[in-house]
């Protein structure tokens, strides 16, 4: 199938128009808050490797599905004004926005790592050392959770390479409107819903171990988590696209949810230990240690 300019002549509504735009802005401000806490604390304790691990593969595959489900938006903006091609182009935009600040915070929690949860001095096997030179023998080894942080960064390049590398072969080989390509955006589209689907459980188990916020933003949260919703609305009423497009964002702001509200458990239960004065370098229980307790 060829580009066929006449069906370029519809131009989205302006209520869908301003709806995408605002969204736009909203999808990258949500997220300034997480970065914001990562940089300030100086660390990303606190996050589930798995759940970056799901949360980037799952924006990449997002991003490739809906550059290639609206790749006539693009041609489109030959034989368009610059107003209407930027209208056009806006439900590629937010979907890339979402997915780019995604891929910061997956930066942002790589470069973070605390440096304590890094490695473990081990005794070398010929436990030669003195107590005078407990150092001299010793050695670093790398913990699980390095390991697996190093893992998933090897995973989300290797995915990275190849969505752009087969997408751009499927583009240039058979069209952008072939059902060879049209079946890859799909099939993009409904990876990325399954690790939506699983992307929050990670963390959601992670920090309800915990039982502390950690290094996860409850104002991201609570921005993301309604503007979720608006922005899978957004992106179903474009045209040109199905569900696959939209449904592993209405699936990532129910779950969001869920975790929001474990967070704002925790967040008020520190908040009032805090209030009465709990003495410093005194450690909170989590909530696991408390009902282990309860048990005894």
């Amino acid at each position: 199938m060829l580009f066929d300019p006449t069906v370029c002549d519809e131009a989205p509504s302006s209520h869908n128009t301003l709806l995408t735009a605002l969204l736009c802005i909203g999808t990258f401000l949500s997220y300034l808050p997480q970065h914001i806490k990562i940089l300030k604390r100086r660390s990303s304790d606190g996050i589930s490797p798995y759940f970056i691990l799901l949360g980037t593969v799952g924006a990449g595959s997002n991003i490739t599905n809906i550059i290639l489900l609206q790749f006539i938006a693009l041609q489109c903006c030959t034989v368009q004004t610059l107003g209407v091609c930027v209208a056009s182009l806006l439900g590629i935009l937010q979907v890339c926005i979402q997915g780019g600040m995604f891929y910061i915070t997956f930066v942002l929690y790589m470069s973070f790592f605390p440096e304590q949860n890094k490695y473990i001095e081990q005794a070398a096997e010929d436990g030669a050392q003195s107590e005078a030179q407990p150092l001299l023998g010793s050695r670093r080894q790398a913990t699980a959770e390095w390991q697996t942080a190093l893992w998933v960064t090897a995973a989300v390049v290797t995915h990275a390479a190849v969505c752009m590398g087969l997408s751009t072969l499927l583009v240039v080989g058979v069209g952008p409107y072939a059902g060879p390509t049209r079946t890859w955006a799909s099939l993009l589209g409904l990876f990325s819903l399954c690790l939506t689907c699983m992307q929050f459980l990670p963390q959601i188990v992670k920090t309800w171990r915990a039982g502390t916020v950690g290094a996860l933003s409850i104002p991201m949260m609570l921005m993301q988590t309604p503007g979720g919703y608006l922005f899978a609305y957004s992106i179903a009423i474009r045209p040109g696209v199905n569900w696959s497009s939209w449904i592993s964002t209405f699936m990532a702001a129910t779950l969001q949810g869920v975790l929001l509200g474990i967070c704002l458990i925790f967040d008020a239960r520190e908040k009032r230990a805090r209030a009465t004065d709990v003495p410093s370098g005194e450690s909170l229980p989590n909530h696991a240690d408390a009902a282990a307790a309860a048990a005894n």
